[in-house]
């Protein structure tokens, strides 16, 4: 019985080992570069007055770029208008890029009072 607790300890604390081995490896804050590095693409591309911090008419600006995307992306017949099939389609390819396929509010959506 012994002999099984060690080993499952020991198992335990290799794989602890090897986890923090690679958070290590990866250095402290190695997210938070990623998350400058496209903080100041941003910026570059949306600060208009250089002023480092994009006030609400440039957030608007890169807002309606990404809905013009967007839209672009959803309507695949090129119509400027989006039926309901494609607005289902892009529904799906939406869940399937990291929204869990599930939309906020939407039925199991994880709205108010939803898990």
């Amino acid at each position: 019985m012994f002999t099984k607790l060690k080993v499952v300890l020991v198992t335990g604390a290799v794989l602890v080992a090897g986890v923090v081995g690679v958070a290590a490896a990866q250095g402290p804050g190695a997210g938070k570069l990623d998350r400058a590095a496209r903080k100041a693409k941003l910026l570059e591309k949306f600060d208009a007055n250089k002023n480092g911090v994009l006030d609400p008419a440039e957030k608007q600006a890169m807002f309606d770029e990404r809905a013009s995307k967007m839209f672009a992306k959803l309507d695949t017949n090129k119509d400027g208008a989006l039926s309901l099939e494609e607005f289902k389609a892009g529904k799906k390819m939406m869940g399937r890029q990291g929204r869990g396929g599930k939309f906020r509010g939407g039925p199991g959506g994880g709205g108010p009072g939803q898990p």
